[in-house]
């Protein structure tokens, strides 16, 4: 069973927040064989405690290190200038990209798809090569699912409201997400099933 743990749950665990007891016991049972869990290569490009962005990708690997994941497998991901770091992600276009834009247009239909489009929208600059944090952020969470469900992933865990309200949760469950839970209710439900 492959069970994909979002950037939150890395958080979680940085932070020693109250969902990182369940994410230690996933990990446990990745331990012992029971499921696969993994990461995603896209978490590496989320903005730091500090409020920098890594600027290599073994910034991440010491993360994953230090909080108890550096046994778990990464995923790569859809490739984005600034973002993706190199060795970890595909080149966008085609059947990746249609799945990346509906993940995107049911998390965030109000949010323009496309980095270039927000700089011309909202910036009025379509040259300018400032990020904003804000889409950025965004673009890292659909990729971050995109990944889980192109590698056939089948419980994406997350404390984030957004992919398990009501309003969305189904339809990315119909995208092939498969579930996607709580670190609380990953345990509960693996647990059962084992």
């Amino acid at each position: 069973m492959n069970v994909t743990l979002d950037t939150n749950c890395i958080i979680a665990l940085e932070k020693n927040e109250a969902e990182a007891s369940f994410v230690r016991e996933l990990l446990s049972l990745h331990d012992s064989h029971t499921i696969n869990v993994r990461v995603v290569a896209i978490s590496a490009s989320e903005r730091k405690q500090d409020g920098t962005y890594a600027v290599g990708f073994h910034e991440f690997t010491h993360k994953l290190a230090a909080v108890g994941l550096g046994q778990v497998e990464i995923l790569p991901t859809l490739a984005y200038p600034g973002m993706a770091f190199p060795n970890w992600c595909y080149p966008t276009g085609g059947e990746p990209t249609s799945l990346e834009r509906n993940i995107h247009e049911i998390l965030f239909p109000t949010t323009v798809f496309e980095n270039r489009d927000y700089r011309t929208r909202v910036l009025n600059d379509p040259t300018s090569d400032t990020g904003d944090p804000q889409w950025r952020n965004k673009k890292c969470d659909v990729l971050v699912l995109w990944s889980h469900i192109h590698f056939h992933g089948n419980i994406f865990v997350t404390s984030d409201n957004n992919f398990r309200s009501v309003s969305k949760k189904g339809q990315l469950i119909a995208l092939g997400a498969g579930a996607i839970l709580t670190p609380q209710e990953a345990v509960k439900t693996i647990r059962a099933n084992i």
